[in-house]
């Protein structure tokens, strides 16, 4: 549990709790390093309240678009109550899917590989765009993460450790062993692929050791198509504490981004895509530092590109969040999410090809607190305005952008989930957002 889930509700208790609940957070900020988030929580918490963001236009834009989306009783879509549903009817269409996947991936053949909420450790594949899907492989294990390279070779992360498939599924051996038991890599944007065939993984997890965070900062780096792995521990010895969000390969930068987590929050790039396992004070080779300070953008835990621009999404939840966006590395314009979805953290980002022009669609969420609401959104201009497609309370609800290829596909992946008393009791359901015929 991270400190702000940990400490969210009980700040709010009155009187002589409240100090003593004050007193105790103050401590575990300062033990596990977030002096500096913290501040520039507050920074940022002063520039809102004075209307610094507004005077300077630094908010995020939303459109004024009003579409509709189809939902039946039973469809948990009807269930909840957005301020408006933008998903332009005349063009898009949301329908809903039997298989209920919880992650998928395109391969370069069109076949969708993924996991079913209803059956967490068997890998499965759809040829006929999840009409149906047939089950391939049984780790035993719950899968966390998927991959597939330009080669179509199948990578699936289970609690702790990599499997790697040759032949399409029918087999798989590890290939790698992670730091902890718990450990594995953030769908879509924790594993990448160079243009020289180098793999690249970063792990993450979450694991409380008395006191402190378990130290997770790996990289993991494979020059032979993911047979043998080197780890690099370079972001822990440059003070990192916990784990890596993102590690993502930019086309239009031509660079390798990587961000980590918890106490830092730093963003990276390594530009020569060599000396993956250090850093560097030169851009010429390693991983030079885009930013010191948390006020400066960093944590970030998504990332898209279209054309001319690469966007990415923060992570501070009950802070204020972010979408940032540059076209050359150096530049970065930030933008804030407005209340009442300024408490929810950027989660997952993915680039949709469309009939007009590549859309990004956005996933915020957060479970604190029924007042952050939560937020699906898409862009059609690279991130310059944002069209609401769902609202929602993060307490009851969660919106998830589930799929993910290495080229923009037309058809887009969103599972809806409504919570019951216990995980068994959840409901899923599962949508395709796709071009209309």
């Amino acid at each position: 549990m991270d400190i702000s889930s940990k400490y969210f509700s009980k700040l709010q208790q009155p009187g002589f709790y409240s100090l003593k609940h004050g007193y105790a957070f103050l401590l575990d900020i300062y033990r596990v390093g977030k002096v500096m988030e913290a501040i520039s929580f507050v920074l940022w918490e002063l520039m809102h309240q004075l209307r610094f963001f507004q005077l300077n236009r630094r908010y995020v834009k939303f459109t004024q678009t009003v579409g509709s989306l189809e939902a039946t009783e039973t469809d948990l879509l009807g269930g909840l109550i957005p301020i408006r549903l933008g998903v332009d009817s005349q063009k898009i269409t949301c329908q809903l899917v039997t298989v209920d996947w919880k992650y998928c991936f395109w391969d370069s053949d069109s076949i969708l590989w993924g996991c079913r909420f209803s059956s967490l450790t068997v890998l499965y594949r759809s040829d006929d765009g999840s009409q149906s899907a047939t089950a391939v492989y049984d780790f035993q294990q719950p899968i966390k993460s998927i991959f597939i390279n330009r080669c179509n070779v199948l990578f699936v992360c289970t609690t702790g450790a990599l499997y790697k498939s040759h032949d399409y599924g029918v087999s798989f051996r590890q290939v790698l062993q992670l730091s902890t038991s718990i450990s594995y890599f953030l769908f879509n944007n924790g594993m990448s692929e160079l243009p020289d065939q180098t793999l690249v993984l970063g792990e993450y997890g979450s694991l409380w050791r008395e006191k402190t965070w378990k130290n997770l900062a790996f990289l993991y780096i494979s020059t032979d198509g993911g047979n043998t792995w080197k780890t690099s521990d370079f972001l822990i010895q440059q003070g990192v504490n916990k784990h890596v969000h993102l590690l993502k390969y930019s086309k239009l930068l031509k660079a390798l981004v990587l961000t980590d987590g918890d106490n830092k929050k730093q963003l990276w790039m390594n530009k020569s895509l060599t000396c993956l396992d250090r850093k560097s004070n030169q851009i010429t080779d390693g991983w030079h530092l885009i930013n010191k300070y948390h006020h400066q953008m960093g944590g970030y835990t998504s990332m898209a590109e279209t054309e001319k621009e690469v966007l990415l999404g923060s992570d501070y939840l009950a802070g204020t969040n972010f979408i940032v966006s540059t076209a050359d590395g150096k530049q970065f314009d930030k933008r804030v999410l407005p209340d009442p979805y300024r408490r929810s953290p950027v989660m997952n980002m993915i680039t949709r090809k469309s009939a007009s022009g590549n859309e990004v669609w956005a996933s915020s969420y957060s479970c604190l607190s029924a007042q952050a609401r939560s937020l699906l959104m898409y862009s059609k201009d690279g991130g310059k305005s944002w069209t609401r497609v769902i609202e929602f309370d993060g307490t009851r609800h969660k919106v998830r952008l589930i799929s993910t290829s290495h080229e923009p596909t037309t058809d887009l992946y969103i599972s809806v989930t409504e919570f019951g008393d216990q995980e068994e009791q959840h409901r899923h359901q599962i949508y395709k957002i796709t071009e209309k015929h």
